[in-house]
């Protein structure tokens, strides 16, 4: 009776989570905005990869030279002397990637709010509105003070203009789709070709952004309009980095991914420009030899807190229950690349009471745990992005500098997890096996 009462609390709970909860927070990850911001990172992400990975590439002499404890001098002179020929391509990767993040961003969001307006208004393109939004965040920059050997510092077109970049492009693109929507453009005659109308229907809105930006951005003397909107959305970001924000995000993460939601999808199109801004001054940080400046990373969780399911896949492999036997067998290969799928759903965890403890409350203890560790200063901070589909302790390893103490960290919390869902799925296991027995004596006896 007392489980059966649990059970409907729990599932009382479920169902406001599911039909009072949910439901919003999914409006929430569709409006066009948060969806274009999604498509933006989402095309971004190879080359945040490519400029990490060129980064850890630069610094990896410093592995052996005393910097992470491996005092080598030998090793750390032999890889230098092999780095160093590649430096000057690797800088390029960094400074195309990492240190020009801003202004792809703001093309990427500008391309993708442009493709939304273009279902409703066929006169707004997806291309004209990226190349407005490139541009109007461009108006915003003083050229006149930029060194003669064009040079373009990291701090104006990399992360800290990120969020800038991205309200600017937004910004842009609204003027530049209203002003057609009030049809004022010049009007072509239909026998004029579509790419020349096209061209000729975008002029007067697109020259009404670049000036209003240039106005804007350079007509307030030695206003710096952008470095005031950098400075603004800093502690946005400094707000958004601690481990309490971090902390609620994981946890409705984590709730959502219960009731069948894909919480990941829907709580990173509200933290995603957050998570990059952070992630990628933890990069320009590890590459200039400073104090890394973000523990609680996106990446941080990935790889110590949310790190796999391959536990619960392990126990469903040492299962006396067949079919979850089977299922383990099947999906034990694709959690070691963090596929969580056919262990979401296939057991279930989703929508399945039994699981809700560890799932949701276990996993947020486990993340308690680990920004305990963090504060302390035993979990390794993360400088560099992997590929999502990188085995945890590995992604870890690479992902916080080749510290070695970070794999061993990560294996240590999938043995928790192992743990923590252990008994709980014991329970089920019994109630399964019961209910087996049940059905092969009703089979026997109709026989």
């Amino acid at each position: 009776m007392e489980t059966q009462a649990r059970k409907t609390v729990l599932e009382r709970s479920t169902d406001f989570i599911e039909q009072k909860i949910a439901p919003p927070l999914l409006r929430l990850s569709q409006v066009r905005y948060l969806e274009a911001l999604q498509r933006t990172f989402i095309t971004l992400m190879p080359y945040m990869v490519l400029g990490a990975t060129a980064t850890l590439i630069l610094n990896l002499s410093g592995l052996f030279a005393g910097e992470t404890g491996l005092n080598m001098p030998g090793v750390a002179k032999a890889i230098d002397s092999v780095i160093t020929p590649c430096r000057p391509w690797l800088l390029q990767i960094v400074f195309v990637t990492i240190n020009l993040l801003a202004l792809i961003a703001a093309m990427l969001n500008g391309y993708f709010l442009g493709d939304y307006y273009n279902k409703k208004d066929s006169n707004v393109t997806a291309v004209a509105s990226a190349v407005v939004a490139m541009i109007a965040f461009l108006s915003f920059i003083d050229f006149s003070q930029l060194s003669a050997n064009f040079d373009w510092p990291a701090y104006i077109l990399g992360s800290p203009s990120l969020f800038g970049g991205l309200l600017i492009s937004i910004f842009a693109v609204e003027i530049y789709r209203l002003l057609i929507g009030r049809k004022i453009t010049i009007k072509m005659p239909e026998a004029v070709p579509p790419m020349i109308a096209s061209a000729f229907t975008s002029m007067i809105p697109v020259c009404a952004v670049i000036i209003l930006c240039t106005l804007i951005g350079q007509g307030l003397g030695d206003f710096d309009f952008l470095s005031m909107l950098n400075k603004a959305t800093a502690y946005l970001v400094v707000g958004g980095s601690g481990p309490i924000a971090q902390g609620i995000g994981f946890v409705l993460d984590r709730i959502l991914w219960f009731v069948g939601l894909h919480g990941s999808n829907i709580v990173s199109s509200v933290m995603q420009p957050v998570w990059t801004t952070m992630i990628t001054d933890n990069i320009n940080a590890f590459a200039a030899h400073q104090e890394i400046p973000y523990m609680f990373t996106e990446q941080w969780i990935n790889f110590y807190v949310r790190c796999s399911v391959f536990p619960i896949a392990l126990l469903c492999t040492m299962s006396k229950v067949k079919r979850f036997k089977v299922l383990g067998k099947l999906s034990l290969p694709g959690t070691i690349f963090n596929i969580a799928e056919p262990v979401m759903y296939g057991l279930p965890v989703v929508l399945n009471p039994l699981m809700f403890v560890p799932w949701v409350l276990g996993f947020a203890v486990l993340y308690v745990f680990n920004v305990i560790l963090g504060l302390l200063g035993i979990t390794p901070a993360v400088v560099a992005m992997t590929v999502w589909t990188m085995p945890a302790p590995l992604a870890s390893f690479i992902g916080s500098g080749f510290n070695i103490i970070a794999p061993i960290i990560t294996l240590m919390n999938i043995a928790i997890i192992f743990f923590m869902f252990l008994p709980f799925f014991k329970v089920m296991e019994k109630q399964v096996l019961k209910e087996e027995e049940q059905y092969e004596a009703e089979q026997g006896r109709n026989k």
